[in-house]
Formats: structure tokens, sequence, C-alpha cells
């Protein structure tokens, strides 16, 4: 009789067992089905930049649900989502000049791996291309991410391989466009940097060594001392799954990090010490405003598989997030047909 209770109370306690896996299963599965695919029918945006003034919004959308039209193409979308500009498409990043007027682009006409720098004046249309080709400032197509001085003069660029044939490395460099010089590099292996401090310093990713390895970490370089400081010190699970962005005006960073295979980000100080968690439901690709109010940044609502990435701003001094266009349906604008936009275009037949 022991026996035999023994065996039922072993095949209770089993069953318990098995019902409490099925129990936090499902809740598991959610918490960590971050990313993936676009969803069939929703808009891939990414490298949203509010506008100086905060009246525009200059953003890459990746594709048209259906991808009929041309890949990575650069929209200004007014804050209030109602107005709306296609200015072209294979537009990898944009960053707005001090005064508003201009933009600095990443162009990227093919799939791999030519990339240009390139400036738009949106007044005048004209379109200035400053890298790619042996009468410019650099002379192969491998300068990328560039980003305006407040001078409204210069642009810092990463340099992202070493082509064949070119007389300059992988790092960051500077772009006089009015005296027409090239400074740099100023740090070798550095890239993706952007400006910090009222252009103080920068901030991007470079290898750093780990025993007989290079693992990828932030790191912050002073222009007037050319000290570097290692901001991070990530190991192999934390390698090309990471992103910073400096603030314009203040000595603090946004750190994007996986916690627990969601992206989650974080606010630092210049020291790379974690001042506080900025979001708990996931957040990526992150972006500031250029007074340092407010970090733009995407998040994928969808809690099953697939994505629905939705822009979000977060409001520093307030401790706040909401929706960027929370007036829009589903937060997100709904863009026209491009076949009606085409005229408009102020970049088609202007790039290499």
């Amino acid at each position: 009789m022991r026996k035999l209770r023994w065996k039922w109370s072993s095949l209770w306690m089993a069953g318990l067992l098995l019902a409490a896996c099925s129990l936090f299963e499902p809740e598991k599965k959610t918490r960590f089905d971050y990313g993936g695919d676009p969803l069939p029918g929703t808009e891939n945006l990414y490298n949203l930049r509010l506008s100086p003034d905060g009246e525009w919004v200059a953003l890459i959308r990746a594709y048209t649900p259906e991808r009929l039209d041309p890949p990575n193409q650069l929209w200004l979308v007014r804050r209030d989502g109602r107005q709306m500009r296609f200015l072209g498409p294979s537009i990898g990043s944009a960053d707005w000049s001090p005064d508003g007027k201009r933009l600095a682009l990443n162009y990227e006409p093919g799939l791999c791996c030519d990339t240009y720098v390139v400036t738009l004046d949106l007044e005048s249309g004209q379109v200035a291309v400053w890298t790619g080709a042996d009468t410019l400032l650099l002379s192969h197509p491998t300068a990328s991410f560039p980003h305006w001085f407040q001078d409204g003069r210069r642009l810092l660029v990463s340099v992202i391989g070493k082509a064949y044939g070119q007389l300059y490395e992988t790092g960051i460099y500077v772009l006089n466009l009015e005296h027409r010089q090239v400074e740099g590099p100023l740090v070798k292996s550095m890239v993706g940097a952007q400006l910090g401090g009222r252009d103080r310093f920068a901030v991007g990713i470079m290898p750093q060594p780990q025993g007989r390895v290079y693992r990828e970490n932030a790191v912050r370089y002073e222009f007037a001392t050319g000290a570097l400081t290692v901001l991070t010190d990530f190991g192999p699970e934390e390698a090309f799954r990471f992103a910073v962005t400096p603030s314009p005006v203040e000595d603090l960073i946004v750190l994007e990090r996986r916690v627990e295979g969601v992206p989650q980000l974080f606010l630092m100080d210049g020291k790379g010490r974690i001042l506080r968690q900025l979001t708990e439901r996931g957040g990526h690709n992150p972006r500031w405003s250029y007074d340092g109010r407010a970090v733009l940044f995407l998040r994928d609502v969808e809690a099953g598989p697939g994505a629905r990435n939705v822009p979000f701003v977060y409001w520093l001094d307030e401790d706040r997030e909401e929706p960027l266009w929370p007036m829009l349906p589903d937060s997100v604008p709904a863009f026209p047909a491009l076949d009606t936009l085409l005229a408009g275009c102020m970049l088609c037949g202007k790039l290499p």
C-alpha cells in the first residue's frame, strides 16, 4: 500500500510540474520573441532623426509592405504625421545640418558594398557628392555615416573598409566642406561615430583585444586631447548586438544592449557607467533629438513571431515614453504610392 501511495504521489507531482511548465512556456516565448522580419502590411522604418526645430522627421523606409518599390527610401515626415516628402532611394542614414536647411546622407547604390557621402540642399535641391572618386575628398566609395559639426561646415564620417588602392585606412575622418580638406584618420578602426557634448567628443564602435581575440566595444574619443576611453566590456555573447549614441549637448550616452534576448535602452555617463534603464518593453535604433531632450527609438510591438516596429520617443526630463505619432493609426504614417511622388524626387538623377 505504501508503494502504491508513493507511486500515485510521484505521478501527481510529475503532473504538477508538467502543468507548471505548460503555464510558463507561453510567457517565456512571448517575452523573448522580439524582432524578426517585418509582418506583412507593416512598415519598416529606421534611423529616424528629428530636425533641429523639431518640426520634421527624416527617416529611412526600408521598403513598402509589398517590396515593389525601391529600397531604403529617404522621407521627410511632419511631426504631426500629416505631411511628407519623398526625397530619393538607396539612402542608409541622414543627418540635419544645424540650420535645418541641408541633409548629410549616406548613399548606397547597390546591395554591396559601395557607399558615398553626399549633401542635399532642401531649398535649392542642389546635391553635392563628397567621397567616392579621385577628384573628391576621399577617393574610394567606402566612407559612410556622416554627421554635421555645429559649425555647419564639417562632417564626421566613418571609413568602413580599406578598399584596394586607396591611401586611407579604416577609422573616423573629418571632411571640411568649405576648404575641401580631409583630416584623419583621427582614430584607426573606429567606425559608426557620432558627435556629442557640443562637438567635444565622438562615440563609436571599435575592436578591443580580449585575450587572443578582438571584441567590438563602445569607445569615446576626445577631440581636444586625443584621449580614447573604452566605455563597455562586452564578451562574445554581445558582439555585434549593441549600439551607442551620444547626447549632442551633454556628457550622456544612450546604450542599446540585449537583456535576456531583448534589446533595451540604458542611459550612461561619459565614463560608461550606467545611470538608469530607459526601456523595459524593448527598444532599438536610438537617435537623440538635437536639443538633447528626447531619444527617438523603435519598438517591436508584436507579441508573436515577426516584427511590427513602431517609432517611439523617450522624454528624458519627464522619464516618459510615447509613440512618435500617437494621433495616427498604428502610430505609423500612411505613405502614399511612390509613382505619384517621383516628380518631386530631389535626389533622382543626381547621384553616382
